[in-house]
């Protein structure tokens, strides 16, 4: 059966490691019927969103992802992601929930096109014959940003402190930012949190998971009649009332993710008075309102890391107001993702000149 040329389809036949117990790991099958539906989906993604420019996807066999050796237990649960090895190296296996998944054959086609920014999770390739798609990552040695804020101490990892915050948060909007301005048509991310944020060993963000992305059509500034995706406490309101979606909308979820970088509190918390649920950004405004500032910062950062108490409490300032900025409510008080990274590399800069 002769495949499409667009999918470079590679077929390299690793035998499984002799001695291996084929019962500690999954075993997978396909079918050619499986890739001609998936590789269907994946074009129509392809077309809708890049023109059909787009970069070649190496595909694996079956035979591929089973010589892998995919564990049972799930790394990160929310992403569907097991532990594999490929190429003596481990990797992440990602295994969609939904069958023949369109969101699937989205997250393949745009993370291919962005797989040359530094700051984007490196996709190696997917598996179209199984009926559920299977994606296969670099590994992220750190694991999620999530994890590095809310779980540090579980995992015997040391909390981010202030200057990797900083040039975190800048290489988070500078990979938004390509994603809006670097293709014909504007690619909205939708689902802007810290568990979607991998890091490398040098702690180095890997923007994952673009399944929930949408294009903005030439001439257009949004999206309308949007079903509301994303996650619940980074949604713009906006977009919940007008069910439009737009470049904006990534710039408000940044603006959350921003502060619960700064705070280390999730977008939604529970008060500790009456045990009602907070937003965050409603507890910041509240907190800027009667200067209390300097009271936000997550505990766990270290305030002095070689930055004077002065310059600290400018710079806490100037990023705050620019959380409070990107997450306003009303859209057109919003900066451009594009502004936001300039903002924070002059930032970054300012602090690298008063050490």
């Amino acid at each position: 059966m002769k495949l499409p040329a667009i999918f470079r389809f590679f077929h390299t036949h690793h035998q499984r490691q002799q001695g291996s117990s084929s019962s500690n790991y999954r075993i997978f099958s396909g079918n050619d019927e499986n890739f001609i539906e998936n590789g269907a989906l994946l074009l129509r993604n392809r077309l809708t969103l890049f023109d059909g420019r787009t970069n070649p996807v190496h595909c694996f066999s079956v035979d591929d992802i089973n010589a892998m050796n995919v564990q049972f237990r799930m790394a990160y649960f929310d992403h569907g992601i097991c532990v594999g090895v490929w190429d003596g190296k481990s990797v992440m296996v990602k295994l969609l929930s939904d069958p023949q998944s369109d969101l699937a054959c989205r997250e393949i086609a745009v993370a291919t096109q962005m797989g040359n920014h530094t700051n984007v999770h490196r996709l190696l390739g997917c598996c179209l014959h199984t009926e559920r798609s299977i994606l296969v990552y670099e590994w992220a040695e750190k694991g999620t940003l999530d994890d590095r804020i809310f779980r540090y101490k579980k995992h015997n990892k040391e909390p981010l402190e202030w200057k990797e915050r900083l040039r975190v948060a800048w290489e988070i909007a500078h990979a938004v930012a390509y994603l809006h301005t670097a293709f014909r048509r504007p690619i909205i991310y939708r689902d802007l949190k810290p568990s979607n944020v991998f890091l490398d060993q040098d702690d180095s963000v890997r923007l994952s998971d673009f399944s929930l992305t949408i294009s903005i059509r030439k001439g257009r500034t949004h999206v309308e009649n949007c079903a509301i995706q994303g996650t619940i406490g980074y949604i713009p309101p906006d977009c919940v009332m007008s069910r439009r979606v737009a470049e904006s909308s990534d710039v408000y979820s940044f603006g959350i993710l921003l502060l619960v970088l700064i705070t280390g509190k999730p977008a939604l918390f529970t008060s500790e008075l009456d045990r009602d649920m907070v937003s965050l950004v409603d507890w910041v405004r509240n907190c800027c309102a009667v200067n209390c500032v300097t009271d936000i910062v997550d505990p766990a950062i270290n305030t002095d890391g070689g930055v004077a108490e002065e310059h600290f409490g400018l710079k806490l300032k100037a990023l705050v107001q620019l959380a409070l900025r990107c997450s306003a409510e009303d859209k057109k008080r919003r900066p451009t993702m594009v502004d936001v990274a300039t903002h924070l590399e002059n930032m970054i800069t300012s602090l690298s000149d008063s050490l």
